[in-house]
């Protein structure tokens, strides 16, 4: 089964990060390298990204097109990376969730989501 597990900041999870020390924070950064690492040698991991986080677009439909604005910085969670995991099954997803920094802050957490296939779709509208 594929989840996928978005890694997002918010200000909470900005003010856990600005109140460590730079060895802090190598030793939280070195937490994803190591949870990637991990996840390549055990065969789970589909593919993982870092995103910018500071330059997020919400796209809506107007009447005469697309209508693009920037999300709110700050005011909500915005998306900083994901990992596309196959895991045997939800349980798996959320032990790998748990080990991400953001999943120890307050206001904080791991998104964790199934990813469906074809055959859920079909099911779905049968």
């Amino acid at each position: 089964m594929k989840y996928l597990i978005l890694i997002t900041s918010n200000p909470a999870i900005g003010a856990h990060f600005a109140g460590l020390s730079d060895v802090e924070k190598a030793a939280e950064f070195q937490v994803y390298w190591d949870i990637e690492s991990d996840l390549e040698a055990s065969g789970e991991l589909v593919d993982s990204k870092a995103v910018d986080g500071d330059t997020q677009l919400v796209v809506t439909r107007g009447a005469d097109g697309p209508v693009v604005t920037e999300a709110p910085a700050g005011a909500a969670d915005v998306v900083t990376g994901y990992y596309l995991v196959d895991v045997v099954d939800e349980a798996r997803a959320v032990a790998i969730a748990s080990r991400f920094p953001e999943a120890a802050v307050a206001g904080g957490g791991i998104r964790v989501t199934r990813v469906w296939t074809q055959d859920d779709f079909d099911a779905a509208m049968a």
